[in-house]
């Protein structure tokens, strides 16, 4: 581990582990659900690209990239974390109304 964190560096490292956390949330949608009544799918998506904001910030932290990629590289994480504002705006709506979001 220290040796992959030498590598490619803490930020980078940590991204790798939360989209593996992420991954392996992905197949135990069909359990939690039918056992618990717990829908997981969305929890993993959202982890899965928390893990990729983190690797894409890990990359522009640790090389320097000219201005158009660099430019790039930040709409990416943008477009990337609009998904993520939606969750939790949608999640803060369900806890105070009870009710979802949706038409």
């Amino acid at each position: 581990m220290n040796r992959m964190i030498k590598k490619f560096g803490k930020l980078i490292t940590a991204s790798f582990i939360i989209m593996g956390v992420g991954i392996v949330t992905l197949p135990l949608v069909i359990p939690m659900y039918t056992l618990f009544d717990i829908d997981t799918d969305w929890f993993s998506v959202f982890i899965f690209l928390a893990g990729a904001i983190t690797c894409i910030v890990g990359l522009i932290r640790r090389k320097s990239f000219n201005r158009i990629m660099l430019v790039a590289l930040l709409v990416l994480v943008s477009i990337m974390c609009m998904p993520i504002l939606f969750g939790v705006v949608a999640m803060i709506c369900y806890f105070i109304t009870g009710k979802e979001l949706g038409w």
